[in-house]
């Protein structure tokens, strides 16, 4: 059974909030911060798992770019997702954004990296960053999980997740989804 957080009205209205900030967001002003609703869907599937799925304390903080262009849109996320499922055997809990954009000037998709500078030492991390063709919708995946059966429940935090979108002239948005495969 596949359960598709993004198709709840609660997901259509996180996506929505998000791509009013995307839209025409200019280089020049300070960061914003976006607190989103939280969302929550329960139910049996056909074989008699019971599932209860939500995403809470969910975040973004949309930044100006730092290459100082109207290209580029960028966003730190955070929030928790979780979910119960009382009588699995096994399966996977998947999540991240979809992010969309009107009209590409950049010619694909790419994964980028980030560099952390902390006092004595540098580490790099591989993040999403995402160069999209004409009314393209790129998935950026934050985190896959396995469901432990003697726990009955999985989930994950993240923390200011960075997702940038270079090359997108006009509209941008960013939708949360959450897709849980179980087996019993």
């Amino acid at each position: 059974m596949v359960a598709g957080f993004g198709l709840l009205p609660v997901g259509v209205g996180v996506g929505a909030g998000l791509a009013v900030l995307l839209l025409g967001y200019d280089v020049a002003q300070a960061d914003t911060v976006v607190s989103l609703p939280d969302g929550q869907q329960a139910f049996t599937t056909a074989t008699g798992v019971q599932i209860d799925l939500s995403r809470t304390g969910e975040s973004a903080v949309v930044s100006p770019s730092l290459a100082y262009n109207g290209l580029s849109r960028t966003a730190s996320m955070s929030g928790t997702v979780y979910a119960t499922v009382a009588g699995a055997t096994g399966g996977t809990l998947v999540s991240g954004y979809l992010i969309g954009c009107q009209v590409d000037l950049s010619g694909g998709v790419t994964v980028g990296g980030d560099v952390y500078v902390a006092p004595g030492s540098v580490s790099p991390e591989v993040g999403p960053r995402s160069n999209l063709v004409p009314g393209g919708v790129a998935q950026v995946k934050f985190d896959t999980k396995q469901i432990d059966p003697r726990a009955g429940a999985v989930g994950f935090e993240y923390h200011d997740r960075g997702v940038q979108v270079d090359g997108c002239a006009g509209y941008a948005q960013a939708r949360a989804f959450t897709t849980l495969t179980v087996t019993k």
